[in-house]
């Protein structure tokens, strides 16, 4: 078994060991959402459950299909490994050790301690984000334009990101990639989950995943509460600061639309109004959780390759600036963002194995 990092074996730490560790740290963060929620939120208990059912019915589904097409394709790689390049003594073996070894117990605390807590954790999340954050109104937005403005002479970044990328076609390209491009790399944890190679890195991620929605969606997106740019005038200030990226952005839709950003503000607007949770509702600025799950794809893409790396972190700097051209953040949002996801994810990686210590196997 490879190691994700190299380190002297006396510092090693057994994949058992950190597995332990993961069931522990992702059933604390479970706790800790869950106990923020109920301690904040006034949020009725059926509404939370409803949230939390559909989220865990969703998830539980994706990840029985993952395991499914895990299962096939290891059994079809052992199948052709024992027909074409193993003696058939060694075949029989090799072909009931990998059946037994799927269906080993170990792992399977893993999948289920890793479900429910991504099922608690992102209903805590979007039952909170819709009832606490902001419920005292959205104080932080002119702080956020002020800091902006610091970092760009004096100018909103949109007016910049416009002018470069003019077009109505440009913008619809963005909105793809920005949304329903985005969809399936939130999947990340779901894969983790599945998935049995690099322990060390899966569990740095995963716990990475949970305590972002906690620390960066929850706890700093409340003490920071911002609504951005779009919602000028609605939830936040006079309605000029930002009238002509609004403007911009609804004749562009008229052009080139229609823009998944268009339909999806005015959908959390419209719960917002109502009062109402909904399946990834609530307007929350700062941080940008958006892009800071692009980014918790862009990280680990380096420790798998240089080439992926690239790819990604490109993919997530036009998230970044995404976020801003379509009106749903401020720069400094997805700032704040990245620089803590990057002190949670070295923190997660020092605890795993990732960083500082090898991770070996226990002999059986």
């Amino acid at each position: 078994m490879t190691t994700d990092t190299t380190t002297t074996p006396a510092r090693a730490v057994t994949q058992d060991s950190i597995g332990a560790r993961f069931r522990i740290a992702a059933a604390g963060i479970a706790l800790v959402a869950g106990t923020l929620l109920m301690s904040q939120s006034d949020a009725p208990l059926t509404e939370a459950a409803g949230i939390v059912t559909r989220y865990g019915t969703a998830i539980s589904v994706i990840v029985v299909v993952f395991l499914l097409v895990q299962f096939v394709w290891v059994g079809i790689r052992q199948v052709f490994w024992v027909r074409f390049r193993q003696k058939p003594h060694q075949g029989a073996d090799r072909s009931t050790a990998w059946y037994q070894a799927f269906f080993a117990g170990g792992r399977w605390g893993d999948v289920v301690v890793a479900l429910a807590a991504l099922a608690v954790t992102v209903s805590s999340f979007t039952v909170y984000k819709s009832t606490v954050v902001g419920s005292q109104g959205y104080r932080f937005d002119g702080l956020l334009i002020a800091w902006d403005r610091a970092l760009f002479a004096g100018n909103d970044p949109w007016v910049l990101s416009h002018a470069i990328l003019s077009s109505p076609y440009a913008t619809k390209v963005i909105d793809t990639l920005y949304h329903p491009a985005f969809l399936p790399m939130v999947l990340g944890y779901v894969f983790c989950v599945a998935a049995r190679a690099r322990p060390a890195l899966r569990y740095t991620y995963m716990v990475s995943y949970l305590a972002s929605f906690v620390i960066i969606g929850m706890i700093a997106a409340n003490a920071l509460s911002s609504a951005g740019p779009v919602y000028d005038g609605v939830l936040f200030g006079d309605g000029t600061t930002f009238q002509p990226l609004i403007d911009r952005l609804a004749a562009q839709n008229e052009t080139a639309g229609p823009f998944s950003a268009v339909f999806a503000q005015g959908y959390l607007l419209a719960l917002n109004e109502r009062g109402a949770i909904g399946m990834g509702g609530g307007i929350s600025a700062m941080p940008s959780m958006h892009i800071v799950l692009a980014f918790l794809w862009a990280i680990p893409a380096w420790h798998l390759s240089r080439v992926l790396g690239v790819i990604v972190t490109i993919y997530a700097l036009i998230i970044w600036v995404g976020s801003v051209h379509l009106g749903w953040h401020y720069f400094v949002d997805g700032l704040v963002g990245v620089l803590m996801l990057a002190v949670i994810w070295y923190v997660a990686g020092r605890s795993f194995g990732l960083y500082g210590r090898a991770l070996r196997q226990d002999p059986r």
